[in-house]
């Protein structure tokens, strides 16, 4: 299951799927709204939730929505850009469950880390 929790980016990256910026917004779902869909993908059977935004990072309560999935039981799947990850979100990348991803963009090809890719423009 995909949380995009926030619109909220530091990057305005003009390729942006779901049009992200530094004005974005959190939106109107509050911490228990999340929660609450949280637990009912647990007891639905869910296993694996992915954070994803903006910059989940800066969303005031993804840490706390993060150890309430790890409470539940689920895989946890924190999606960032890593422009700044403080402290205490290296904390939480570091628990047992929970696993990083982020994208990498160029627009020079021998920089990708894959030959076949092609750039983005």
């Amino acid at each position: 299951m995909w949380l995009d929790l926030t619109r909220k980016c530091q990057l305005n990256c003009s390729h942006c799927y779901n049009e992200s910026g530094p004005q974005g917004t959190h939106g109107s779902m509050r911490r228990e709204d999340w929660a609450k869909v949280l637990d009912e993908a647990a007891m639905s059977g869910v296993k694996n939730v992915q954070f994803i935004g903006g910059e989940v990072t800066l969303h005031p309560d993804a840490p706390a929505l993060v150890a309430h999935a790890l409470a539940l039981g689920l895989k946890v799947e924190v999606y960032s850009n890593l422009v700044h990850i403080s402290d205490e979100w290296w904390s939480l990348l570091q628990r047992d469950g929970v696993s990083l991803a982020s994208s990498y963009y160029s627009d020079r090809a021998k920089e990708l880390p894959n030959a076949d890719v092609k750039p983005l423009l």
